[in-house]
């Protein structure tokens, strides 16, 4: 019946089939209409009405055979045929229905104008866009397709490029992900370059970035590219409208083809370089960018572990539908690719921004791979001894020439011969080079990218290499607390060694700079900064076993003792100036008493130990003493070589400490081995103390010198303290000079010296003369002018060392500061004079007590007539007139009572009387010669003291002591006679007589 079925009510029963999915129907009814259902018509219901839901499996028979209008009836089933839905519909209005019917075309949209004119293939396509579209199934596209691909090469084409990486894509490798959205077949076929690769990748991207090289195992980016993009690049030419030369496809098969792909396998990569012909345009060489970004925005592991899985253009997954990967391009095309891509490993290294270790395992791993695609030898374990590294020849790269940093730009990593990144043996050694580099500075605690490594290698000035050696030491020295012993040092000095000459050897001997990448610091700086290093950190047996012992060890590092103790010396002194206290026994002052202790046996005649070893000593005993200094900053050891004169520092130790000055020999060993320091002192000693190798008699007049100091300090301390009995022992015993000193020189001698004060070894003698004085007088009157704040009155004896010390203070204090002393001595004399006066009169009370002069009858026998006192009592004198008579002021003077300013210059005038006659009347002395004058002959009338004066009190030859008041009150009687004559303008004819 179905035959007798009008055109049109022919076709809206197919369409009636297709709608309800009877592709048995449709198989059974299409074949007995040709006449009216031709193949295209059929296959336009089909497409427009089938469902897309349908399984291909229902209808890929039927397709094929209404393709090829080979209907196979023993495969086709026979069954009725219903053909009442279209029975009862009027003819007229069936073809009204027809018209109405809006049948797809086989071709579809995005059907390229130079796709093959088969209505099989452009069905297939058109369909599979439909499912997708309708239901989103891809696994009904693979059914669908495959059973078609020997029809022509286009749908082959087309099917590997597109279907099969988003079917494995969205279906079999990350089907169960349901956080992407899914990219729809249409869509997918138009993406072209860049875009279709991070499509590809980004699901993998996203599994695999954070993996790292120990579990490389579990990743799948490499699969993704051999499976994904490999088979995306198939439909390149279609995408740029060219048509794929498959000459050497058609050629044999069977086992030659087996044998021939896999002797294409184990083809080696040519090392011809990427020359600028060698940039196809290939959507590969966006795979290769794609690489590179990825390197360089903090995700080189992803490509590492991509490179280690995939061994370029030739290894690709094209699901057994090719034959092999290198049937989709020719040789030439596949040499110029397969270098960009070993390009692309090399530039992927550089671009790396990471300096984790992630990142040098993952180099090292592309260098293994390297070395299998590039035959050469592989790379020895990372974990290996620096002596067993390989080596790298100097001329290994052309960049040490470059000084464009740009170079090492990821964007420029893939220009045509790039210097680091073209494959050549140079530029594999090289790269081998700086990953074994970036991976010892990582065991040296200082992780480094190594496009970081590079540039320090070519780009670093001596001054940016130093500094990033002087970074690793000083983390090194840190690390641990600082506690390292001699073999991690060694381990780490041998790393650092490698770092500085790759292991190369330079013919030259006296070469100073390495091949390694901190080649261009200097060998000896170099071996300083070890040295440096080894001394702060107490390492001293590697200095000694390095730099000081004898033979070559100690030979080869190129330093001499004097560089050698300069450096241990800035060490000490570098531990010494941060420490906070100065005991010996902690902290930085420990370190540095150590570190001079272990070396001064090897420098036995350096001047600079020996003022360490005194600076050390001082501050040692000072930190015994509370010392705060200005605004209430606690005392530290640096303070004292920051000083200006270290030796002040005594004096703050005396006014914060209560009764430290009678620990005086403490403070003048503290001075002495201040002033043994080396450091700057006063003014007085400063052209002695500026020169570190000063001589020894040179160093013992600045430590008496500062004796001296340290002593008149002390008087001051102990006045303030109102201790006068332990200031006057410190200025006696101390400070007063020998009966030499006090001796004053002749005119003649005073003339000779006056002539030899040009000279400048007598202006310096005469300089430390004056201030070896100037510290005795100042004591002297600072002492002899004391008096105590209490109200208790002087004793005699107070007054007698006043008096003495104002006496030396008159011999040794200039000639400007004679008035104030002598105004002072004055008072001394009349407080003396008053003090003696009622001693005397108490002993006259006490006498007449005795005596009983107040009462006339207090004694039996007693003969006084009347209230007046007779001359004479039993032919005696009374003891009054014996004190009185005219003979009581020479006896006053036998008896040492003190003589008054008056009755001292009454002497004096009887002094010139005696001397007036031998004087010439008519001589006149020059006018300018005034109190100068009186002084010189008042220190030449002390010629015959100087026993007396030396004895200080002692009674030498049965003489009779002459006290230093006596001496001083005779000097100046002696000196104002002189004077007077001078007024009278008489001159002296003998001096020597008196």
């Amino acid at each position: 019946m179905a035959k007798e079925l009008s055109k049109a009510k022919c076709i809206l029963l197919a369409v009636h089939f297709a709608s309800a999915a009877n592709v048995k129907a449709l198989h059974s009814f299409t074949p007995t209409r040709s006449d009216v259902l031709d193949p295209e018509l059929i296959l336009r219901i089909i497409l427009t009405y089938l469902p897309e839901s349908l399984d291909p499996k229902e209808y890929v028979k039927y397709v094929e055979e209404v393709g090829t209008r080979l209907y196979l009836d023993i495969q086709r089933e026979e069954i009725e045929l219903d053909i009442t839905p279209v029975q009862d519909i009027p003819e007229e209005q069936a073809q009204k229905q027809v018209k109405k019917l809006k049948l797809l075309d086989t071709s579809s949209p995005t059907f390229p104008p130079h796709a093959p004119n088969d209505l099989l293939t452009r069905f297939l396509c058109h369909r599979a866009y439909r499912i997708d579209l309708e239901t989103g199934l891809l696994s009904y596209i693979p059914p669908l397709i495959e059973p078609f691909l020997p029809r022509n090469e286009y749908l082959k084409t087309w099917y590997i490029s597109v279907v099969l990486p988003i079917v494995r894509l969205e279906v079999e490798y990350y089907g169960n992900e349901s956080d992407t959205p899914q990219i729809g077949l249409k869509e997918f076929s138009e993406l072209e370059g860049p875009t279709g690769i991070d499509v590809l990748l980004q699901k993998g991207e996203r599994k695999d970035g954070q993996v790292p090289m120990t579990s490389h195992s579990n990743t799948t980016i490499g699969r993704d590219v051999k499976s994904l993009v490999g088979p995306w690049m198939y439909g390149h030419t279609e995408r740029k409208r060219r048509k794929l030369g498959h000459s050497r496809h058609n050629s044999g098969g069977g086992d030659e083809d087996t044998d021939k792909d896999l002797a294409q396998r184990v083809r080696k990569i040519s090392l011809s370089g990427v020359s600028a012909e060698d940039k196809t345009g290939h959507d590969w060489e966006y795979m290769y960018k794609w690489m590179v970004r990825k390197a360089s925005n903090q995700n080189f592991i992803l490509v590492a572990h991509c490179i280690e899985d995939w061994d370029g253009p030739s290894d690709v997954d094209f699901g057994g539908l090719s034959q092999g990967g290198r049937d989709y391009m020719d040789d030439e095309l596949l040499r110029k690719l397969e270098s960009q891509y070993a390009q692309a490993a090399f530039a992927t290294c550089y671009a790396s921004q990471e300096d984790s270790k992630d990142t040098i395992r993952g180099a090292h791993g592309i260098l293994a791979r390297l070395a299998e695609l590039l035959d050469f030898i592989p790379p020895p374990d990372l974990a290996s001894s620096v002596d067993s590294l390989p080596k790298v020849e100097r001329h290994a790269t052309r960049l040490e020439k470059s000084s464009d940093t740009n170079e090492l730009a990821p964007a420029s990593l893939l220009t045509p011969e790039h210097p680091l990144t073209t494959p050549r043996m140079e530029t594999y050694m090289l790269l081998q080079m700086l990953v074994y580099s970036a991976y010892q500075f990582d065991g040296l605690g200082y992780p480094i990218a190594i496009v970081k490594v590079a540039r320090i290698q070519f780009y670093d000035t001596h001054e940016e290499q130093l500094a990033l050696l002087q970074k690793i030491l000083k983390g090194l020295a840190t690390r641990n607390g600082g506690k390292r012993d001699e073999a991690q040092w060694t381990a780490d000095r041998e790393k650092l060694m490698w770092l500085w000459n790759w292991g190369i050897e330079s013919d030259d001997e006296n070469a100073e700079e390495g091949a390694g990448v901190l080649g261009r610091v200097k060998r000896k700086v170099f071996e300083e900064e070890m040295l440096k290093v080894f001394t702060e950190t107490g390492c001293h047996e590697m200095v000694k076993k390095l730099y000081l012992a004898d033979g070559p060890s100690g030979e080869s590092t190129s330093l001499s003792r004097e560089m050698i103790e300069t450096v241990i010396l800035a060490k000490a002194m570098e531990s010494y100036d941060g420490a906070s206290n100065g005991n010996k026994t902690r902290g930085g002052v420990r370190r540095a008493s150590e570190t001079i202790d272990t070396f001064k046996s090897f420098f036995p005649n350096s001047t600079r130990l020996r003022q360490a070893t005194s600076l050390i000593a001082s501050t040692h005993a000072l930190s015994f003493y509370s010392l705060t200094l200005q605004h209430g900053v606690p005392f530290k050891p640096v303070s004292i070589r920051v000083s200006s004169d270290p030796v002040t520092l005594i004096d703050k130790v005396l006014e914060q400490n209560p009764r430290s000055y009678t620990k005086l020999d403490d403070l003048v060993e503290i001075g002495k081995n201040l002033v043994s320091s080396g450091l700057p002192q006063s003014n007085a000693n400063a052209n002695a103390a500026d020169s570190t190798e000063m001589r020894a008699g040179d160093l013992q007049k600045i430590r008496k010198e500062a004796e001296r100091r340290v002593t008149f300090m002390a008087v001051e301390a102990a006045l303030r303290e109102d201790d006068f009995e332990t200031a006057y022992s410190y200025i006696v015993n101390r400070l007063t000079p020998s009966g030499a000193d006090l001796t004053a020189p002749s005119q003649a001698e005073a003339a000779k010296k006056h002539a030899r004060s040009s000279s400048t070894a007598s202006s310096r003698a005469r300089r430390h003369k004056q201030a070896e004085d100037d510290i005795s007088w100042r004591a002297a009157f600072l002492a002899g002018r004391y008096r105590p704040t209490t109200s208790t009155p002087p004793t005699l004896r107070r007054l007698e060392q006043r008096t003495e010390l104002l006496s030396l203070a008159l011999l040794l204090a200039p000639t400007a500061q004679l008035t104030d002393i002598l105004a002072v001595w004055r008072r001394c004399e009349e407080e003396t004079t008053t003090f003696q006066k009622s001693q005397q009169q108490a002993e006259e009370d006490f006498d007449d007590r005795a005596d009983k002069r107040g009462s006339l009858s207090a004694l039996p026998g007693n003969f006084t007539l009347t209230g007046d006192q007779p001359e004479m009592i039993l032919n005696q004198r009374r003891r009054e007139m014996g004190r009185l008579g005219a003979g009581g002021a020479a006896n006053t003077a036998e008896r040492g009572a003190p003589m008054s300013m008056f009755d001292l210059t009454r002497s004096a005038a009887r002094a010139f009387s005696r001397n007036a006659f031998p004087l010439s009347a008519g001589a006149a002395a020059p006018a300018a010669q005034t109190l100068e004058r009186v002084l010189s002959d008042l220190s030449e009338g002390q010629k015959g003291l100087e026993s007396s004066v030396d004895s200080l009190g002692s009674n030498e030859g049965g003489q009779q002591r002459v006290r230093k008041r006596d001496m001083i009150a005779d000097t100046v009687e002696g000196g104002l006679a002189a004077g007077l004559g001078w007024v009278l303008g008489a001159k002296p004819a003998e001096r020597g007589g008196q």
